[in-house]
């Protein structure tokens, strides 16, 4: 007797290798925001110290953003112009993350998972030919993302409101780089990292039980 599997439980076998591999790149880009953040908690405790292979995580484009926006030494805007392997690399988990979320939300808003999945590789290609533009993609993916999950039940409201938040706060405070320093602007774009931060350990840890 020949046993037929529902064709909803062969889809869903069929897209877990997916949602895992998504659900690794949302752990590993917040794994990369934790260590940067951690690595500048630890120099704002002993300016000047070597904090080892840290440093090699420390200067992403949003930490350089909050330097520039608190004041914190002396940091040149000509620095967010250099080519980043680091922003790349982000860049491009937040991509392949945007792949799994796409197959989890297309069903509420295909256009729009589709749009936000395209932003982060767009933005790659942007910020190699650019050395500026670009990066910014991830907010951008990261909000339209959020916005979609509200009118879907794979995620949870929380999960949305925070990346919302999360990203507004970002881009509010990307795109007021050159404002002179700002207490304000640095603390909301602060808050708004690490928001992000958790955000990213939120949907990998969900990816990843989609994934089983």
């Amino acid at each position: 007797m020949i046993h037929q599997v529902p064709h909803a439980k062969v889809k869903e076998f069929h897209w877990s290798w997916l949602y895992k591999v998504s659900g690794a790149a949302a752990l590993l880009a917040g794994a990369l925001l934790l260590v940067a953040a951690i690595d500048l908690m630890m120099a704002g405790l002993k300016p000047g110290a070597n904090n080892g292979w840290l440093s090699l995580f420390q200067d992403n484009w949003l930490v350089l953003i909050f330097k520039m926006h608190a004041g914190l030494g002396e940091v040149e805007a000509n620095l967010l112009h250099v080519p980043n392997l680091l922003d790349i690399a982000i860049l491009a988990l937040v991509g392949t993350m945007c792949l799994g979320l796409h197959a989890a939300l297309k069903g509420t808003s295909k256009i729009w998972s589709l749009v936000a999945l395209a932003l982060p590789f767009i933005g790659i290609i942007l910020f190699t030919t650019t050395k500026l533009s670009g990066r910014s993609s991830v907010m951008g993916a990261g909000l339209i993302i959020s916005l979609v999950m509200l009118r879907n039940n794979t995620f949870n409201k929380v999960t949305a409101y925070m990346g919302i938040l999360a990203n507004v706060l970002l881009l509010g405070g990307d795109f007021s780089v050159g404002i002179p320093h700002s207490n304000l602007i640095s603390t909301l774009f602060g808050i708004g990292y690490v928001l992000l931060t958790v955000w990213f350990f939120l949907l990998g840890r969900r990816l990843l039980q989609l994934g089983r």
